[in-house]
């Protein structure tokens, strides 16, 4: 077995911001899920059920 040093992926000291909130890459894409879907609902499925089509 060939002998590695272990890694710590964690952060030794976290450093602490100003704001409350820490916008990181999950935030982005958790956002942008977001607008996509209610852009999609609005756009395209919302006109359907108004005029009836769909349901």
């Amino acid at each position: 077995m060939k002998h590695t040093a272990q890694r710590d992926w964690r952060v030794s000291r976290p450093s602490r911001n100003k704001t409350r909130f820490n916008f990181d890459q999950t935030t982005a894409l958790g956002g942008l899920t977001i607008a996509l879907f209610t852009y999609i609902v609005y756009h395209f499925i919302y006109p359907l059920i108004a005029k009836g089509l769909l349901w």
